[in-house]
């Protein structure tokens, strides 16, 4: 069987592993893979189809790629557009909510400090920049007149409530979802441990805790409401004991290889091969998860912070650490990195 992976890396290299343990070859649509995938063209016929990024689900849904894969049903307006689910959340009272927003038509009824956010994570296979947090409304018309000089288009745009100044927490529920059949549900709740940088950035190690506020369950209202199946990701902030939903990820997210070492349910659940032994875990703990990548770039740049946090988890007999990818692979990956830069200072010279 073949399976062809949106990406090349880190969420596609751990769903390459956890293919290759089931027997299945996984290959990547891109050209020049980050990590060492093998590659292979769209045109190519795969039995399943396994992302890691909107953009390509997308594709599939208009039935461009072909292929098994999930979730076979959500509602394109949703698809990566964190101002409409947070709209649609709004439109059950049962359901959690959102932070407030603001449309780029109301910025002069934004509360301060607030975020200018991207709709869409990425745009006609454009990433998207995260966003500018803006601290008055002076800085705010600086970044929306950026906007139009840097040639992005107002309307994929809106305002957020930031909250992050504040003493908070970044959780994620996270696993796979059967509206169907609860009994093969497979959830974690992980926090975040430590990031790429300050600000706005992604997480460069997460932890499982505990569920002290009710996520899964809130997660479940969700996930029933939109009749879902698959893989997913939901990203919470807690602020003072109140929760607030961020974003929904309906395909495969950065950290899923903590499930890899726990049965690799995941994807047994994704490729409806799990059986009764398999939904006898159900629930992931005791687990934290650190990116390798991150962590060899910052051992190489003598940024010593986030490698003795990962020295002092690893020590931690209590826990059991995943490095993603393996520090072997890392350093394998940093140099395709490197030989890709002067590859294309070569094409551009």
């Amino acid at each position: 069987m073949r399976a062809l992976i949106s990406s090349s890396y880190i969420n596609a290299y751990a769903i390459f592993k956890g293919l290759s343990k089931l027997g299945i070859q996984g290959f990547t649509l891109d050209r020049y893979p980050s990590f060492p995938i093998p590659s292979s063209p769209q045109s190519v016929q795969a039995d399943y189809l396994f992302f890691t990024e909107e953009a390509s689900l997308r594709l599939a849904m208009n039935g461009v790629l072909k292929g098994s894969y999930l979730p076979r049903h959500f509602p394109l307006k949703l698809l990566d557009d964190k101002w409409e689910f947070a709209e649609w959340l709004k439109e059950s009272p049962r359901l959690p909510s959102s932070v407030l927003q603001w449309s780029l038509d109301d910025y002069e009824l934004a509360t301060y400090p607030c975020l200018l956010k991207a709709k869409h994570s990425w745009v006609d296979g454009v990433k998207s920049p995260r966003g500018w947090i803006c601290y008055s409304k002076t800085v705010l018309r600086v970044h929306l007149d950026n906007l139009v000089s840097s040639g992005y288009n107002q309307d994929d745009f809106f305002i957020q409530q930031w909250l992050g100044d504040s003493e908070h927490r970044l959780i994620s529920v996270c696993g796979f979802f059967d509206s169907l059949n609860h009994h093969r549900n497979l959830v974690s709740l992980v926090e975040r441990m430590a990031s790429h940088g300050k600000g706005l950035s992604c997480s460069s190690a997460v932890q499982v805790t505990d569920d002290s506020w009710r996520l899964v369950e809130k997660t479940a209202l969700i996930l029933d409401e939109l009749q879902f199946t698959g893989p997913f990701e939901i990203e919470y902030l807690v602020l003072n004991e109140c929760e607030f939903v961020l974003e929904l990820n309906p395909r495969f997210w950065m950290q899923h290889s903590i499930f890899l070492q726990s049965g690799n349910g995941l994807l047994k659940r994704y490729l409806g091969v799990d059986n009764e032994r398999d939904h006898e875990i159900a629930e992931i703990k005791n687990v934290v998860w650190i990116d390798g990548v991150h962590l060899v770039r910052c051992v190489l740049r003598l940024q010593l912070a986030f490698p003795l946090t990962a020295l002092r988890t690893v020590c931690n007999k209590s826990l059991y650490v995943t490095f993603c990818p393996s520090l072997y692979v890392a350093v394998i990956v940093l140099l395709r990195l490197l030989l890709a830069r002067l590859r294309m200072l070569c094409i551009r010279n």
